[in-house]
């Protein structure tokens, strides 16, 4: 990939000389806007304000159609706006086609597109390490309990979260650094696999709803309770949720609900929830545990003790023997009692047919 030099002038990213070494985090992300204006695209990065704090940056405005800023190349290149490149490469060292490949993968052209889906992105891979203490305790200061309820339902499909303290703090680790605009996005393409079926339960979960009742089965069953008491305690948790300023990171709470918790507002009360009985729950349930795979043993065609009468070697051992030993074994037996050796036919059918199946067992 290559630029293309348009002549239009960079909007947006702060001289490299202004930027304190700690605001530097290690990814830029691609902000969606959607107010009276349109739908409007920023390049965005995470920066840090204080020990626990993060807010962000303007890399570039995209306006409404990123794709203005892409030309294509050939067959299957593209050209990236050199004014964009330069914005890009002012944030970080990685190099800037790779960055813009990735975040405006929607807006390439299709051939584009469906060429490197044929190839592995173009990055290196490194062995995630242990979490180290240092980790450990950012993670403790920076992933609020919202967010872990989140991970916690996203990635075990986990309605009940009075387990949520044994998720694993890896799973914490790619938020560290991260302002809550940026968290917002990442989440946002998260839940966009969910199955709208799913909406109202995830909020149900995430927001905790469940301790405001008290049936055996609130926690994993909310279809059964009240709806009209869920959507009350969901509206006090959201609102809740919506003053606390340790959730936005010192940013203030504002007079009206923030523009990234309005999606739980829709999720709820705009999609009907798939339908769920006790009893679909617990067939399922049981299907589940009885989903894993095992291959069938082989059942040999003569009885045990007269394969090891025929081999005169007991059974245990013949099933332990590698392949190219019961070779050598059937062989040294095979020229004793071959009919052309002077050998009996009889016993020769049945060597040659218990060693087929030993065989068998072995594949």
């Amino acid at each position: 990939m290559y630029c293309r030099d348009t002549g239009a002038p960079s909007r947006g990213p702060e001289p490299p000389s202004r930027l304190h070494p700690l605001t530097i985090t290690n990814t830029m992300y691609l902000a969606r806007l959607n107010d009276s204006r349109g739908i409007r695209y920023q390049l965005r990065r995470s920066y840090r304000v204080d020990a626990t704090s993060f807010s962000y940056r303007i890399v570039y405005d995209l306006g409404d159609n990123p794709g203005q800023f892409i030309e294509p190349f050939g067959d299957h290149c593209v050209l990236f706006d050199s004014g964009l490149l330069t914005a890009v490469a002012s944030e970080t060292d990685v190099n800037g086609d790779l960055v813009l490949e990735r975040l405006l993968l929607d807006f390439l052209p299709t051939a584009t597109k469906r060429r490197l889906k044929h190839f592995p992105p173009r990055t290196v891979a490194h062995r995630p390490a242990p979490i180290s203490p240092e980790e450990r305790e950012e993670i403790a200061r920076q992933v609020h309990l919202f967010d872990r309820r989140r991970l916690y339902y996203l990635r075990y499909g986990a309605v009940d979260q009075s387990r949520l303290s044994r998720l694993h703090e890896k799973c914490c680790r790619p938020l560290l650094g991260q302002c809550r605009d940026e968290r917002e996005y990442a989440f946002m393409a998260e839940e966009a696999a969910l199955e709208p079926g799913l909406y109202r339960q995830y909020v149900y979960a995430i927001f905790d709803v469940q301790k405001h009742f008290h049936q055996s089965f609130a926690p994993w069953f909310p279809e059964a309770l009240a709806q009209d008491e869920i959507a009350d305690r969901f509206l006090a948790e959201l609102c809740r949720l919506n003053g606390d300023t340790s959730f936005f990171q010192g940013e203030g709470a504002g007079t009206s609900l923030h523009h990234h918790l309005r999606r739980y507002l829709i999720m709820f009360f705009d999609y009907r929830p798939a339908s769920r009985s006790f009893l679909d729950d617990f067939t399922e349930a049981f299907l589940a545990d009885h989903r894993r795979f095992r291959w069938p043993e082989r059942k040999l065609g003569q009885n045990p003790e007269k394969v090891s009468e025929i081999f005169a070697t007991p059974y245990l051992e013949l099933r332990r023997m590698s392949g190219a030993q019961l070779n050598r074994l059937y062989r040294k037996k095979a020229m004793r009692l071959h009919p052309d050796l002077g050998g009996d036919h009889d016993l020769f059918i049945e060597l040659t047919e218990a060693y087929n199946d030993l065989r068998r067992g072995k594949k």
